[in-house]
């Protein structure tokens, strides 16, 4: 409406968006030129729908031809130089069936100038298919498969991620029927099984499935069961490694098959990439060691994965805590300090400590391997606090905003089989009112998100997160009061394969979190004597997070863009806001006698609102005092109309108001005296002024006053008994009682755009009974764009 929307920084987690990268990948049909020394080979390569493919031509050079998941068929048009190239059978397994390629020819011939065609068709090999590991422990694990009926089976285990070709290699584990145990395993130790069946068709596999046993207790590397086309990358693997803002570009090395379209691949720890990666293919080069990875997810890797990293703390990068941030003057470059405008003498001095703690565990299940509390989907348990402490000292007469940079926090929580880091960038904001120097500014403050949920395909999606805060004020040392804004936080991303910032988090919460949000401001206004002895200190706890979890499984797929109050929005820390020294808004009078004047004695008052909302000022009426509520900081409604009176301070309305809007109020602020009366005639003297005037005159953002005399309202248009608003008296309606304050009106000091001239009410009284006296103001339809009554000084009398 009136201020722009949040920005939301939405990343992933348990997932991501995959992001297609142009420019690796040949497209099909295309034929570069080549010189008369080479020749053109058309692959056509079949499968099933859903299938990926990779086709290997070898010969005097390598390069290979690939199909995305997607349709039944691919033709992808190879130049290479003139000779025999050999093109093997080539598999891959997709949702658990081994698939076979067989090419037609089996050698190609390639003439110089010529063009020749190799068909390569895959089909199920016919063995044993949906190789499921269960009852996976420490040191021994089940797994069981099927198979046509009569089949027979070899099962090899090795080391590593490495499986057989032939099953007189590795280590036999023994079958049962169509299933197996093996046991005497080491914890937390990667192992590759290779699965051959014996049909009547004869020998067919291996199967593969990669396995990872439980780690020791206290450790935190995952247990997993990797999908057969995902490539867990080593440094040896990796030629060189880019990020591109989008994903990352990798180079493989020669000895390393390339992988499928569509694959995952997980990257690990290195110069490029301090968080590793894990990506998902979108494109491969012609020699098949270039390629192009958009963000994945666990569920695109791996068939099981779970991995509990129960607590853990964060350190600044290099060690210790944020460092001092100091400003003075010339110096302000050279101290890394961005100080718009710094002049004269100017000191701003901050020394905080930030630390950040959390925790972070998942799982995904998409076979029911081994599941029970998430049978086929995923979930995550992810929760990050910062606590922030330090004290600021500020010195300057003019008005400033600052940046100071803070550390950079960055920890590995694991780095086998996909890293998962935490990334903090931290930095502390000041917005200053100048002629101001105060010491000891600050608060400790911690703030937090926990974010846990599932999503499975029987039940679906459901998540809950909450917010962790708790804050306490430091009590400043004030020499002359004046405004300060403060904020400390910064980029957060938590989770696994933190790329770059780029690219993004594949898994975890990514985007603003400031555990520290905060405003001091004096009680009192500038004219009153105990203007430095009291200050107002307010704190909120900000997030800007973004969370999109993903899940697919062969027959089934989520995936969402999570929203929650817990990830996004502003909340008030607990008592906030506080004043500093406790308590010394109480001992504040309220309005002085020069409210009331002749003919009444006040029995008591009271007044509804913040401290922030009242102040006994100038401006509101030509050579008068006035005590004025705002429906914002009353510190905004004094200076020149430039300057705009706009503040959501989040409080409630007032009912009354609400109906003679006719739409919702808000920010509501009131004074109630009870008077005794010595005449027969009370009257109150008041002024309206609004900064919705002129612009939004007719439309819903009537702002509205009332003075109610023993609860019935006489502040009506003079002559009529319509209340006193925006839309009732202003340039166009009534505009006798009205002042056009948008260039700034002769006798009048207040930022308000319009105003109405001094008006007053009078109600018949019964002299010595008790009259109850309240004037209210609120903001309509809106919590912005402030209004305000002014109650001219002796304006409430009799006779």
């Amino acid at each position: 409406m009136k201020y722009p929307p949040w920005t939301k920084i939405v990343l992933g987690l348990t997932t991501s968006v995959l992001i297609g990268l142009p420019g690796f990948a040949t497209p099909a049909g295309a034929t570069p030129k080549g010189d008369p020394a080479t020749g053109t080979v058309q692959v056509k390569i079949h499968t099933p729908d859903g299938i990926p493919a990779t086709v290997t031509l070898a010969g005097k050079t390598r390069q290979v031809a690939a199909k995305a998941p997607t349709g039944t068929s691919t033709l992808v048009s190879l130049s290479l130089p003139a000779g025999l190239y050999h093109v093997p059978p080539v598999s891959t397994t997709v949702d658990g069936v081994r698939y076979v390629g067989h090419a037609s020819p089996p050698v190609a011939v390639v003439k110089s100038g010529a063009m020749t065609t190799v068909n390569v068709t895959y089909a199920p090999d016919g063995g044993a298919h949906h190789l499921v590991a269960t009852d996976l422990t420490r040191t021994s694990l089940k797994l069981s498969w099927n198979a046509p009926a009569g089949a027979r089976f070899v099962l090899r285990r090795t080391p590593g991620g490495t499986p057989v070709s032939l099953k007189t290699l590795g280590v036999g584990v023994p079958v049962k029927g169509t299933s197996a145990a093996d046991q005497g395993l080491k914890p937390g130790t990667r192992y590759t099984y290779s699965l051959f069946t014996q049909t009547k068709h004869g020998w067919t596999g291996p199967l593969v499935s990669s396995i990872s046993t439980t780690p020791p207790v206290g450790s935190t590397q995952a247990t997993y069961v990797a999908a057969p086309t995902t490539l867990l990358a080593v440094p040896a693997d990796l030629a060189a490694a880019q990020t591109t803002g989008t994903g990352v570009q990798v180079v493989l090395r020669s000895q390393v098959p390339p992988p499928l379209l569509g694959s995952a691949v997980v990257l690990p720890i290195s110069a490029a990439l301090p968080g590793g990666f894990l990506g998902v293919v979108t494109s491969i080069t012609p020699d098949g060691r270039t390629l192009g990875l958009a963000a994945g997810a666990l569920i695109d890797a791996f068939d099981y994965y779970e991995l509990d990293v129960p607590e853990f703390s964060v350190a600044a990068a290099g060690g210790g805590g944020a460092p001092s941030a100091t400003a003075k003057a010339a110096a302000a470059k050279a101290a890394d300090v961005d100080c718009g405008g710094i002049g004269g003498t100017t000191t701003i001095s901050f020394t905080p400590t930030v630390t950040l703690a959390g925790h972070f565990s998942t799982k995904v299940d998409k076979y029911k391997f081994l599941g029970v509390e998430v049978p086929t989907g995923a979930s995550v348990d992810v929760g990050l606090t910062a606590k922030v402490t330090g004290a600021a000292r500020i010195e300057t007469s003019q008005d400033l905003q600052c940046a100071l940079g803070l550390s950079k926090f960055f920890k590995t929580l694991t780095a086998s089989p996909v890293p998962i880091s935490v990334s903090f960038d931290a930095a502390a904001q000041f917005t200053i009112g100048g002629g101001l120097k105060i010491e000891n500014v600050g608060l400790t403050a911690t703030g937090g998100v926990r974010f846990a949920g599932s999503m499975t395909v029987k039940n679906g999606p459901s998540f809950t997160g909450h917010t962790i805060m708790e804050a306490a004020p430091l009590t400043p040392k004030v020499t002359k009061n004046g405004s300060v804004g403060f904020k400390v936080g910064g980029e957060l991303i938590l989770g696994p394969g933190v790329g770059s910032t780029g690219a993004g988090v594949i898994a975890g919460i990514s985007g603003e979190l400031s555990p520290l949000d905060a405003s001091l401001k004096p009680y009192h206004s500038e004219q009153d004597s105990q203007f430095n002895n009291c200050t107002i200190a307010a704190a909120a706890f900000t997030r800007s997070l973004g969370l999109v979890v993903k899940a697919w499984l062969s027959k089934w797929s989520f995936s969402q863009k999570i929203s929650s109050d817990a990830l996004t929005g502003s909340t008030p820390y607990g008592g906030s806001p506080w004043s500093l020294p406790k308590d010394c808004d109480k001992n504040t009078p309220q309005p002085a006698d020069t409210l009331l004047g002749p003919g009444v004695s006040k029995i008591e008052d009271a007044t509804v609102g913040g401290p922030d909302q009242w102040g006994h000022v100038d401006g509101f009426v030509p050579g008068k005092k006035t005590w004025v509520l705002s429906t914002g900081q009353i510190a905004d409604a004094l200076g020149p109309p430039e300057k705009f009176a706009s503040t959501d301070l989040g409080r409630e309305g007032d009912a009354e108001l609400t109906t003679l809007a006719g739409h919702p109020t808000f920010d509501a602020a009131a004074y109630t005296v009870t008077l005794k009366p010595a005449g027969s005639t009370l009257h109150v003297r008041y002024v309206f002024a609004s900064e919705e005037y002129p612009e939004y005159v007719g439309s819903a953002y009537n702002d509205v006053m009332v003075v109610r005399v023993n609860g019935k309202n006489c502040a009506t248009v003079p002559g009529g008994t319509e209340a006193v608003s925006v839309n009732t008296i202003n340039d166009k309606t009534n505009n006798s009682y009205y002042v056009d304050n948008s260039a700034g009106a002769a006798g009048y000091s207040t930022s308000m755009d319009g105003l109405t001239v001094p008006l007053t009410c009078s109600v018949p009284v019964t002299p010595g009974q008790p009259v109850t006296v309240q004037i209210a103001v609120a903001d309509t339809s809106d919590h912005v764009y402030d209004s305000a009554v002014a109650l001219v000084d002796g304006g409430i009398w009799t006779d």
